[in-house]
């Protein structure tokens, strides 16, 4: 073969010959599907030597890895796809997935008690507290920031959490 279709088809033996092995372990990866990968990964090089101007491709490894994962993508859609028509169509039986009236108000009255256990802690462990828990900083960027220890940012924690959980504890106001 001679011309640009013989070197372009060329080039894909010679992916295939480098490649193969690894476009389907990561298909195989991508759609938990070894015994398709195979064949998906066929797909994946067909497609590319189909290119009508396949000589102008600057990188066709990556190309391949490219459409590679978008097959097994489209592989993956159509077996949820499949799997949708198979069950039909969701059971009115079934409970709804949203939590029930119950659950939110009690989610709610719990949040409310915990937020008055942090009200109720002393200014510098709740500043503490909060830094840790709703900013994530580090005991030591807590400690920097407050000019205090690594080790004093662990006690005031410490603290936070038994009273917090003692506040918990207690019966709540009726």
């Amino acid at each position: 073969m001679t011309g640009p279709v013989g070197t372009w088809a060329r080039r894909i033996a010679e992916l295939f010959d480098a490649h193969r092995l690894r476009v389907e372990r990561a298909i195989a990866r991508r759609t938990g599907d070894p015994q398709t990968a195979g064949d998906l990964a066929q797909d994946a090089f067909l497609r590319l030597a189909r290119l009508p101007d396949g000589e102008a491709v600057q990188n066709p490894a990556g190309l391949l890895y490219v459409v590679a994962d978008r097959i097994a993508l489209d592989h993956c859609r159509a077996a949820r796809r499949r799997r949708r028509r198979e069950t039909g169509p969701p059971d009115e039986e079934l409970p709804a997935a949203a939590p029930g009236a119950d659950a939110v108000v009690e989610r709610n009255q719990t949040m409310a008690r915990l937020r008055g256990a942090i009200d109720a802690l002393p200014p510098k462990t709740r500043e503490v507290f909060l830094l840790y828990h709703v900013e994530g900083l580090p005991y030591r960027a807590i400690g920097e920031r407050l000019g205090i220890s690594p080790r004093t940012v662990e006690y005031h924690l410490r603290t936070a959490l038994e009273q917090c959980r003692a506040h918990m504890k207690r019966r709540p106001p009726r």
